[in-house]
C-alpha cells in the first residue's frame, strides 16, 4: 500500500500543545460533534483529523459537514460518504443504511447550487492516506477508515483476533508500524501477535512499544457500538494513545432522528444504548 496511498506532511507551527486528535464515525450527529470539538479544544489541541463517515443514520448531515470542514485539517472517505457519492458502493447495506443515504442525499440535492459544494468535498476524499507531523513523531503512520486491506469496507471487530491469518494480512497490508482506523464504533486496539484490548474507562491510554506494531480503532463519535453510549475519540501523542469518552444530549439527537422525515427510529433509539 506505501507507493500507492496520498501523503500529508504537516510543517506548520501551533501555539498548542503538538498532539492529534483523530475522530471517526460521526454519522450526522450534530450534538455528539460539538461536544466533541470543544472538548478537544479544552484538551490543547492543535490539529484535528477525521478517519470518515462524516454522514449517514443522523438528522444533520450539512452541519456536520460544516464543523468538519471548518475544524478538521483533513478528513478521509467513509463507507457511508462513499455510498452517497455511489450507489454501487452500498453494496451489503441494510434497510436503515439505505433509508439514511436517500434522508442524506435529500438534505444534499445536488440540484441545488448552494449544494455543489459538499459534493465536490466528499468528490475530493480518499479512505487512505500516510500522515507524517514530525513535531509529534519522526514516523510516518497510516490512517485509513477501514483496514489497511480494505480501507473502505472490511470490519477488524474485536473478535478478529480469532481469525489470526486475516489480521495478520492487515499488518503485513499496512507497511507502517502504527495505523489508525474506525470503521467498527469499537475503540481499542491490536498489537501484533495479541488479542485486541477495548479501550475502556479503565484501560484508556496505550503506551506505545517502539518495536511493536498496532492497528488502533478511534471509536466513533456520532454512534458507538460497545455498549457504552458515550461519545469516543483519541488523542495520539507519538508516544501514547488516549481516548476520551464524553456524555452528550442524546434524548435530543434521538428527537431529531424521530422528527426527520423517512429516518427510522431506531436510528435515533440506538443512541441511547451504545449499539
Amino acid at each position: 500500500m506505501r507507493g500507492s496511498l496520498n501523503r500529508i506532511t504537516l510543517h506548520q507551527s501551533y501555539p498548542k500543545p503538538i498532539v492529534i486528535a483523530f475522530i471517526s464515525d460521526i454519522h450526522s450527529n450534530l450534538e455528539a460533534l460539538q461536544v466533541a470539538l470543544t472538548d478537544i479544544e479544552a484538551q490543547g489541541v492543535g490539529t484535528v483529523v477525521c478517519l470518515g463517515d462524516v454522514l449517514g443514520y443522523g438528522a444533520n448531515p450539512k452541519e456536520v459537514m460544516d464543523l468538519v470542514q471548518a475544524r478538521c485539517k483533513f478528513t478521509l472517505l467513509g463507507n457511508h460518504d462513499a455510498a452517497l457519492l455511489d450507489d454501487q458502493q452500498a453494496f451489503g447495506f441494510n434497510e436503515r443504511a439505505l433509508t439514511a443515504i436517500d434522508y442524506t442525499r435529500n438534505c444534499l440535492d445536488p440540484e441545488l447550487e448552494e449544494n455543489h459544494a459538499y459534493w465536490d468535498w466528499l468528490g475530493e476524499l480518499v479512505p487512505a492516506m500516510a500522515f507524517l507531523d514530525p513535531r509529534v513523531s519522526k514516523e510516518e503512520v497510516l490512517l485509513v477508515h477501514a483496514s489497511p486491506r480494505e480501507p473502505l469496507t472490511e470490519y477488524l471487530l474485536p473478535a478478529l483476533s480469532k481469525s489470526p491469518e486475516k489480521l495478520q494480512a492487515n499488518f503485513e497490508a499496512a507497511a507502517h508500524r502504527l495505523t489508525f482506523f474506525g470503521h467498527t464504533h469499537h475503540p481499542g486496539w491490536f498489537k501484533e501477535g495479541d488479542p485486541f484490548v477495548r479501550a475502556t474507562d479503565e484501560v484508556s491510554v496505550l503506551e506505545l512499544q517502539p518495536d511493536c506494531r498496532y492497528l488502533i480503532n478511534v471509536g466513533s463519535v456520532g454512534q458507538p457500538r460497545d455498549n457504552d453510549p458515550r461519545l469516543c475519540y483519541a488523542i495520539w501523542d507519538g508516544a501514547t494513545v488516549r481516548w476520551r469518552r464524553l456524555d452528550y444530549d442524546r434524548e435530543i439527537a434521538r428527537e431529531k432522528i424521530h422528527q426527520a422525515p423517512d429516518l427510522p427510529d431506531i436510528l435515533g433509539d440506538r443512541l441511547l444504548r451504545g449499539r
